[in-house]
């Protein structure tokens, strides 16, 4: 009974002594095999360092391309978006106005043609002009009654009576849908064989009679020629294509094809009208396709369709050619490695080479990041400087300023809330400014603009306040706006805020009206912008900085001769500072000084 357990404990225990072995005989044969190979494991080890680079290199190139182009059609989309939205907002505001001038000669049926007529003479972009009444409205008239206004080939206008059995406009959506909407309507694409001849789009507004009731429709059409040249505009990629589709996706503008219809399967899914879809034909063919709605009083929606081969084409081919020098470099590495001693050297020099372009990656990232001007060139006839401190790593504050036609463009802002989200709403902001900028030349225009912009799908509510203004580097002319921003200071022989109509922040409504104001900047003085980081720096004690505190630093300052904007912001960095007395920063703080010199 005792023998067979002794002989089952002796097989375990040759059973273990052999893994042990067999483990022992592999580690030793491992490192047999490494020191009388270590060239080729220099050599396997450096293959497989170059691909990590390489591949580290390629994604984060791809990254940056991929950013960039997003970016890009990001702003080429919005101002074709805008250009759209304008054309369409002058139509409806013409014809929400001719729609009382309508009720205005109601009683004089002929005189509807005059309407027509100068409706279409003073509008260039309107193709052709009606007036569609309800059913035997004027009895003497007849069952239909729409008198007509188109421009002819020759540019000459036509006048006639449309309506008739045979033209049965009633049914029609450009008078239908006004009527059971009571307002405003762009209706869907249509051949318009018997008024403009051609494919139209057609913006209806009801008429009503002076007890408010709906008598008619007044409609304007636009020919859709217009926005197939736009589509053709501001191509960063040569071969983009472009559509542009109703809510109920019929074709306004562009071409249709596989790609228009893959786009419209992907609108239709999708949760908005907005984004960016990345898809594979039957080709397998890769594509990038952006929405933007075109907003206002349309559903209707802008497609980009980008081929992937244009937009990363280059990348390949330089990840082909880097792979050839890689492998060259290996074939070249192996034969020096089993010559000679020094694949050590080598491999520390490959490491170098690699944390060197990790450094410089890291740098080119950080570059990418800065969207706030840091250097201030000398202008025309002013004083220029700027600074922002944020209370943490990323902030909400900006500040940005360029010139165009003689003209200094400058705002500064403040976004609703701290760290990541509020910067990624300061980088868009930033960027509408520069982009809205280039079109638009009032204040107040430009901030009606990013507001609509930053407005649209803001679930997140929220907001920025904001001063934009224009200074006219020759005559000192300043226009500016101000959306719920604190009043700068206008800094001359006294300090005082100047004068603003603080209106709604940036992003909080849409359609948000904005006022532009005018004021002179005399020689000397200095327009001082800030945000409330200044103003509400606490102490230990919860006390404020204040506005009257910052006026007297400012005519401190004066009085010892700190009269240059870099000597003014330090000047109140420093009285902050001393305020402050190693109080946390409670929020970023962000100026801007504009001197006019003498």
């Amino acid at each position: 009974m005792d023998i067979q357990p002794k002989a089952n404990s002796t097989k375990i225990k040759d059973a273990k002594s052999q893994g042990v072995s067999r483990k022992f005989d592999f580690l030793e044969t491992l490192k047999y095999v490494l020191r009388r190979h270590l060239g080729l494991a220099g050599i396997i080890a450096a293959a497989l360092l170059l691909e990590i680079t390489s591949s580290l290199m390629n994604y984060v190139n791809h990254n940056i391309i991929q950013d960039t182009m997003e970016r890009l059609v990001e702003q080429e989309m919005n101002s074709i978006a805008f250009r759209i939205h304008n054309q369409l907002s002058k139509v409806e505001v013409t014809l929400d106005n001719m729609a009382w001038v309508v009720t205005d000669d109601l009683a004089k049926s002929d005189s509807m043609f005059v309407i027509t007529r100068r409706m279409v003479e003073n509008n260039p972009a309107i193709l052709g002009g009606t007036i569609s009444f309800i059913p035997n409205y004027y009895p003497e008239k007849g069952y239909w009654f729409e008198p007509f206004a188109g421009r002819r080939a020759d540019g000459t206008i036509e006048s006639i009576q449309l309506g008739s059995a045979s033209h049965d406009y009633t049914k029609s959506e450009f008078f239908t849908k006004p009527i059971a909407l009571g307002k405003g309507h762009w209706s869907e694409p249509y051949m318009d064989a018997d008024g403009a001849k051609t494919v139209v789009t057609t913006y209806g507004s009801p008429v009503r009679d002076y007890h408010g009731k709906i008598v008619g429709v007044v409609d304007a059409d636009l020919s859709l020629g217009w926005f197939e040249q736009l589509m053709d505009k501001e191509k960063v990629y040569k071969n983009t294509e472009r559509f542009l589709v109703t809510g109920s996706h019929h074709l306004i503008a562009g071409t249709e094809g596989h790609m228009l219809e893959h786009a419209l399967k992907l609108l239709t899914v999708a949760n908005n009208k907005a984004g960016y879809h990345k898809v594979t034909d039957e080709k397998d063919e890769k594509h990038h396709i952006f929405f933007h709605p075109v907003g206002g009083k349309t559903d209707w929606v802008l497609i980009s369709v980008l081929d992937d081969s244009e937009v990363f084409g280059k990348l390949s081919k330089v990840r082909f050619l880097l792979y050839f020098v890689t492998g060259i470099g290996l074939l070249i590495l192996g034969f020096i490695v089993f010559r000679t001693s020094r694949n050590l050297d080598h491999l520390r020099r490959v490491r170098a080479e690699k944390n060197r372009i990790d450094s410089e990656l890291h740098v080119a990232s950080n570059i990418q990041m800065s969207m706030i001007p840091k250097r201030f060139p000398e202008l025309p006839g002013i004083d220029l400087y700027a600074s922002i401190k944020p209370a943490k790593e990323v902030g909400g504050d900006l500040y940005d300023f360029f010139l165009k036609d003689d003209k200094l463009y400058f705002c500064i802002g403040d976004v609703s809330g701290k760290g990541v989200p509020a910067s990624l709403l300061m980088m868009v902001v930033t960027s509408q400014f520069r982009t809205v900028s280039r079109y638009l030349s009032q204040p107040d225009e430009i901030m009606k603009a990013i507001n609509d912009h930053i407005a649209e799908g803001n679930d997140t509510h929220m907001f920025v306040t904001m001063f934009i203004g224009i200074l006219d580097l020759k005559t000192g002319h300043l226009a500016y706006c101000c959306g719920a921003h604190n009043p700068p200071l206008l800094i001359g022989s006294t300090v005082e805020p100047l004068p603003v109509l603080r209106k709604l922040p940036v992003g909080a409504i849409k359609g948000t009206k904005y006022v532009m104001q005018e004021t002179q900047i005399e020689q000397g003085s200095t327009l001082l912008l800030y945000t409330d980081g200044l103003t509400e720096a606490m102490d230990t004690k919860k006390k404020m900085f204040g506005v009257e505190r910052m006026k007297e630093t400012v005519l401190h300052l004066q009085a010892a001769g700190e009269v240059s904007s870099k000597a003014i912001l330090n000047g109140l960095i420093e009285a902050v500072e001393t305020f402050v007395a190693g109080a946390e920063q409670s929020d970023d703080l962000t100026m801007m000084a504009i001197k006019i010199l003498e």
